[in-house]
């Protein structure tokens, strides 16, 4: 007597003999913003009309099949990541190569090496300020404040530096002067806003 099981994933069930033959609309290719590597922990990567879910190759794609032609959201959330929400078309403009690259903006929650070179902080104006734009001036390096307020500049390739960060919600703006060192975590404090 022989049992044959099926192939069962969260999507369908497959059983011997059966063919399923899908159209690739959409290869989602995530990139840390910190390492420039694949991200760490987990990351879900959906389609926000239509509440579809990626499926994740061994290569560490996200795919999606079968979309609909026209415009698309392609949602990311992580406990490491910020939310991001990014536009796209099927098919791409090169239906031949539909890889979509997104980079991922660490969290303060974001598993840093001791060894990192950055700036905290934690904005309030009485409670916790989210979404606040935070950049160093005259450099590329930003990001925004999460839900707590807190937020995490990362730089490399800098030794030491004095830096202007610069926070930013709706029409009020605050400057602060700071040092970055090479390898070494400076820590702003609360940061009364504006």
């Amino acid at each position: 007597m022989t049992i044959i099981f099926p192939y069962v994933t969260g999507k369908f069930t497959a059983y011997k003999g059966e063919k399923f033959i899908t159209t690739l609309s959409l290869a989602v290719w995530l990139i840390d913003d910190y390492t420039q590597r694949e991200p760490v922990g987990n990351v879900n990567v959906n389609i926000k009309e239509a509440n579809v879910e990626a499926l994740r190759n061994p290569s560490e794609y996200f795919l999606f099949n079968d979309l609909a032609a026209g415009n698309h959201n392609i949602v990311v959330e992580s406990d490491f990541y910020f939310y991001q929400e990014v536009a796209a078309s099927v098919p791409q403009p090169d239906p031949k190569n539909p890889v979509v690259e997104i980079s991922l903006i660490p969290k303060p929650s974001y598993p840093f090496p001791a060894n990192a070179t950055l700036v905290r902080g934690l904005v309030s104006d009485g409670s916790p300020v989210a979404d606040a734009e935070v950049k160093v001036v005259g450099k590329t390096t930003e990001t925004k404040t999460d839900g707590k307020g807190e937020f995490a500049l990362y730089f490399q390739g800098i030794k030491q530096e004095a830096v202007t960060v610069e926070i930013k919600k709706g029409l009020s703006t605050k400057f602060v002067n700071t040092t970055v060192e090479e390898g070494k975590t400076k820590s702003l404090g609360i940061i009364s806003f504006p």
